[in-house]
């Protein structure tokens, strides 16, 4: 099967200026783990996660010296590669607290590259782009809801008679 038969087409996206405070309420409204950051053509600029927004709960609740070493220890040598980019748990807006690296598919894609690419990255759902464009959403529940509808459809253990 492939991911454009599994794929929430025209997902509910958000624009880079839109407030974190916005982008949190849609999360919590739509009952979804993130929501992808398009510019006005469409495409693709990152995707804000929950993941990425709990920082914010995490920053609060530190203690102000027990993991001060901690703190600094994880910062200095996780963040290396990324110390241009803002804080997330201090962004305002969703471009200054998206996930910019973001894996892709592409609708023509089988089922199972969605599969693989959700478990080697550990992510909870992919954006699908075509010609550069954001085009759907698959999720690892848009996965097990296939999976359920048919069950021997992708079982590679499946005993043929």
């Amino acid at each position: 099967m492939k991911v454009r038969d599994l794929m929430t087409p025209e997902p509910v996206t958000v624009a880079p200026e839109t407030p974190v405070a916005q982008v949190i309420a849609l999360l919590v409204s739509q009952g979804v783990n993130g929501v992808p950051v398009v510019d006005a053509s469409g495409a693709l600029l990152g995707v804000v996660t929950s993941g990425d927004l709990i920082h914010r709960l995490a920053d609060e609740r530190l203690e102000p010296h027990a993991s001060l070493w901690r703190e600094s220890f994880y910062r200095s040598v996780f963040s290396a590669a990324h110390r241009d980019a803002p804080d997330p748990a201090e962004g305002a807006t969703a471009a200054q607290v998206m996930s910019r690296d973001t894996v892709c598919v592409a609708p023509e894609d089988d089922m199972v590259v969605a599969a693989r690419l959700l478990i080697a990255h550990g992510v909870k759902s992919l954006p699908v782009l075509e010609a550069g464009r954001l085009v759907g959403m698959i999720s690892r529940m848009d996965l097990l809801r296939c999976l359920h509808a048919h069950p021997d459809c992708c079982n590679p253990l499946k005993k043929t008679d």
